[in-house]
């Protein structure tokens, strides 16, 4: 058997333990294990997850532009908070650190005075994450830092690219008037899904707040841990700005019927599929991002939402279509005029990567001007 046959046999065989010790778990429990379990998760190990030799693309994986168009944000945030020196940059879980190469090469290049006052921390929960990260980034000023960064120390900005949507989250179901919670139990020694009581009162209460009712028979995703991520991310900061990016919607397109069997996406070697107990320990496993809940967020942290605004407007705010308008007299060949910009097409296309949710929060300034939220910034 080869060692993913082993660890998806192993990750079983805990699980199903688990439920035959204590009952059915929570959709979240069985998230947790099947990907941060320290040795059987899917982000425990070293073997590609992202790009082209793993399960699913990023932006930075498309070009390094991506990473510029970021930096020239973080800069005139640098800017906002009168050149504060050291100006954090804490990113959560920072993938391949392609990002963090991105932002500090562009920097450096363009602004060294910027580059100077960066003091750039990662946070990464995954050890075989982390150990390429350090590969990648070793000779740059990039730290690593635990969960347990000082509250109330920073100021910066934290910054996060398709996280929040990976974090443990709830499955609920709307069965004859009743929310009830979908729970992983056995039958006949496979994992299947039951619905039962809730398990936290915190789950009606999200629905409650986003003046949500599901409709009879729809299932959802409720994500408590993004909510209190957040909140923790406000935390951090003494002063300064929460930048998010990833795939979502606000809470009155997520809940309002047009996901019936809710947002849950499992993804392999590039492939869609909706069967998170396949392959366990070897697929990511997602759902879309409530920006509503994570604007509350926000606020209930005395912090307040700067913009949200898709990923296609922001970069193109921040320029990211400049390189092309001036001309391909700077590039080498055709071809690598042609490769920048099927590019930067990828990245704005707004049933792809462009219509990804970028939502903007600051704490202990007044409510500043951005420019990557210049061309569109929805109410949120």
């Amino acid at each position: 058997m080869s060692q993913h046959g082993e660890n998806h046999h192993d990750l079983r065989e805990l699980i199903l333990a688990e439920i035959r010790s204590d009952g059915p778990v929570t959709f979240e429990r069985y998230m947790e294990l099947a990907l941060y379990h320290p040795q059987l998760g899917y982000y425990s190990g070293t073997a590609p997850r992202i790009g082209p030799d793993g399960d699913f693309y990023t932006s930075t994986d498309v070009s390094p532009l991506f990473g510029a168009a970021i930096g020239r944000q973080l800069r005139e945030m640098w800017d906002v908070l009168d050149r504060a020196t050291p100006f954090t940059i804490l990113e959560y879980g920072a993938g391949k650190g392609l990002l963090a190469a991105d932002v500090l090469g562009w920097a450096g290049a363009a602004h060294p005075d910027f580059y100077a006052t960066i003091d750039y921390q990662i946070v990464e929960r995954s050890p075989g994450l982390r150990h390429n990260q350090e590969d990648r980034l070793g000779a740059l000023p990039v730290r690593w830092v635990d969960d347990g960064t000082p509250a109330g120390k920073q100021i910066g900005c934290v910054i996060s690219n398709e996280v929040a949507d990976a974090l443990p989250f709830h499955r609920v179901r709307q069965v004859q008037g009743v929310l009830r919670e979908l729970r992983v139990d056995e039958s006949d020694g496979l994992l299947r899904e039951q619905p039962g009581p809730l398990s936290t009162p915190g789950l009606a209460a999200y629905l409650e707040n986003a003046g949500i009712t599901l409709q009879e028979g729809h299932t959802a995703e409720i994500n408590l841990n993004a909510a209190a991520w957040m909140r923790s991310q406000m935390d951090i900061l003494r002063k300064g700005f929460a930048l998010t990016i990833d795939y979502g919607a606000t809470a009155d397109r997520l809940y309002d019927g047009r996901y019936p069997e809710g947002t849950l996406a499992c993804y392999h070697q590039h492939a869609l599929n909706t069967e998170p107990f396949e392959r366990m320990g070897q697929q990511d496993i997602t759902a879309h991002v409530d920006f509503s809940a994570l604007a509350r967020a926000v606020r209930d942290a005395g912090a307040e939402v700067t913009g949200y605004t898709t990923q296609a407007y922001f970069l193109a705010a921040l320029g990211l279509g400049d390189a092309l308008a001036s001309g391909d007299q700077r590039y080498d060949s055709p071809q690598e005029f042609e490769r920048e910009r099927a590019a930067i097409e990828q990245l704005i296309r707004p049933d792809g990567l462009g219509g990804f949710g970028v939502l903007v929060a600051h704490k202990g300034i007044k409510r500043p001007t951005l420019r990557g939220l210049s061309l569109h910034n929805e109410p949120l």
